[in-house]
């Protein structure tokens, strides 16, 4: 198993697709930090009432969404207070391109079916792609917040902190990082399922763009329609992203904890079990 890993890690970091995500990465925290800073210099004092009347229009459509803890002005910002916001879901894109190209092309090059006549086990195949998944979503999350937080602080300042910060960012940090393997997790599914580099990427990107949208949108229909709320949105992984930079209760967290679990097994289990009953072509 040891091996396995040593051996996909060891290909990643051969393979260019890597270190051009891994730069893109890095490019996009920057942009991410500066575009924030010019959206507000933009608003001026008028930020405050714009997002009062954002977080009407959302009220009235029904929809799942609240813009609590978003800074109503620009000298509000700060690294401390926008830290967790970088952890929350900005490399899953990226992930789902990497984790594409990284599977898909195992398969396209018969890479996965020399290494399964070497009596590897199906099962310890999967989980070395799935474990260096996510080691690769944790390394492009921690550099995407190191980037962002030194701009951010160049910018603004760091700011001030309470005693209690550190250890709630830590907390709030990991369960960011657990959601975040959730969606690897997914991404590695569909790319054993699919076992092209290309038609895995369509459905990783599918998935990650049109969940959310469509789980959002049934929930508008059935309040305008049925004039009921329905909050089922509440239990997908970016939204729990969302959720954990909002100054999110024990509750919240642990729903966090529990999307992010079944997401990350659930995904895997099927993933595994599919991996092992196809013949490697």
């Amino acid at each position: 198993m040891l091996n396995l890993i040593r051996s996909d890690i060891f290909k990643l970091r051969k393979a260019k697709y890597f270190w051009i995500l891994l730069f893109i990465n890095i490019l996009l925290a920057v942009g991410t930090v500066y575009l924030l800073d010019f959206t507000y210099k933009l608003a001026g004092d008028s930020m405050e009432a714009q997002l009062s009347q954002e977080q009407a229009a959302l009220d009235d459509a029904g929809m799942n969404v609240s813009v609590e803890g978003i800074p109503t002005g620009h000298d509000q910002l700060s690294a401390s207070g926008q830290l967790l916001t970088f952890f929350a879901g900005n490399t899953t894109l990226l992930m789902s391109v990497l984790i594409s190209l990284f599977v898909g092309r195992e398969f396209n090059n018969g890479t996965v079916k020399i290494i399964a006549s070497r009596n590897y086990s199906r099962l310890k195949i999967y989980l070395s792609k799935l474990l260096v998944g996510i080691l690769a979503s944790i390394l492009f999350t921690l550099v995407f917040v190191l980037a962002a937080t030194l701009t951010a602080t160049a910018l603004w300042g760091f700011g001030d902190v309470s005693g209690s910060y550190a250890s709630q960012l830590l907390l709030k940090g990991a369960l960011e990082l657990l959601l975040g393997a959730s969606y690897v997790s997914l991404f590695v599914m569909f790319s054993i399922l699919i076992r092209q580099s290309g038609g895995s990427l369509a459905a990783n990107i599918c998935f990650l763009e049109f969940t959310s949208l469509l789980v959002t949108l049934g929930e508008m229909l059935i309040h305008h329609f049925l004039d009921r709320t329905v909050t089922l949105s509440d239990y997908l992984p970016d939204m729990c992203m969302t959720a954990l930079t909002q100054d999110p209760d024990r509750g919240t967290l642990m729903r966090a904890a529990l999307v992010g679990f079944c997401f990350l097994l659930v995904p895997a289990v099927l993933g595994a079990a599919s991996f092992r009953k196809r013949d490697i072509k």
